[in-house]
């Protein structure tokens, strides 16, 4: 499983600047893309390949143009792989979690924060942000037999919002 990324949000296109692309793409999509390559290098036939993304690649959000730029190359390298690694039986498939209470730049935002208060409407399942297990079960089922025939697929993960 890929699960690397580090986020700059609140940065408009127009103000990024060449280090912060230079740090994300490294880490983002560089980093997703030698992990990937290698865990499929190492991988049996019959194994599956889980990619952790995100939903900004879904639904562009203003002052993410950096972030979700770096993540979307890892989006399509798992399309990619799921057709080089099909002969082998290999599923490849990406994850795409929303808000996730304690992860990213959402380590510190408590339910009294305004940012959840906004963001409670959009989440039509109970409105709240999603959590570590509920990505975690994604991954389970990608991981499992159930799964066996999804393949080169982008699982969004948030709890019935579109973004």
């Amino acid at each position: 499983m890929a699960n690397a990324g580090v986020e700059i949000v609140d940065e408009p296109v127009l103000d990024a600047t060449e280090e912060q692309f230079d740090r994300l793409f490294a880490i983002n999509s560089k980093g997703a893309f030698f992990t990937l390559q290698k865990a499929a290098k190492l991988l049996t036939d019959g194994g599956r390949l889980i990619n952790i993304g995100s939903s900004s690649t879904v639904s562009p959000v203003p002052g993410t143009g950096l972030y979700s730029s770096s993540k979307t190359a890892s989006r399509q390298l798992v399309r990619v792989l799921a057709l080089e690694l099909g002969p082998r039986n290999i599923t490849v498939n990406t994850i795409l979690p929303t808000v996730i209470a304690g992860a990213g730049v959402f380590t510190q935002v408590t339910e009294d924060d305004e940012f959840h208060q906004v963001n409670a409407g959009m989440r039509p399942l109970g409105g709240r942000p999603g959590t570590p297990e509920d990505v975690a079960d994604a991954a389970e089922y990608l991981a499992g037999d159930l799964a066996a025939w999804v393949s080169g697929q982008a699982l969004l993960v948030s709890g019935g919002a579109v973004q």
